[in-house]
């Protein structure tokens, strides 16, 4: 799992964050909360995206791409809502 405060990688059965001693339970359920508190302080709302991930997707979205478009899937395209709260 990653850490939603500064984006360190902690295992699952971690209940604190490996590197800012975070509660991870906690904020997966308060991510809300915790991003309103980072941007009150003039912090970034949630960590930035690694790198990898990024290009992954972009690979991922190419390939889609060679195939007949670049069209998300439904199941992602809800996520993605329901993840910005518009779901």
């Amino acid at each position: 799992m990653q850490c939603p405060q500064c984006g360190a990688e902690t295992p699952d059965q971690e209940w604190n964050c490996v590197s800012c001693r975070m509660n991870v339970y906690w904020a997966s359920q308060h991510y809300e909360a915790l991003a309103g508190i980072q941007r009150q302080q003039g912090l970034p709302g949630g960590p930035a995206t690694p790198a990898f991930l990024i290009q992954a997707h972009e690979r991922a979205m190419n390939e889609r791409a060679e195939r007949g478009g670049r069209v998300e899937h439904k199941v992602r395209q809800i996520a993605r809502q329901v993840m910005r709260g518009q779901g």
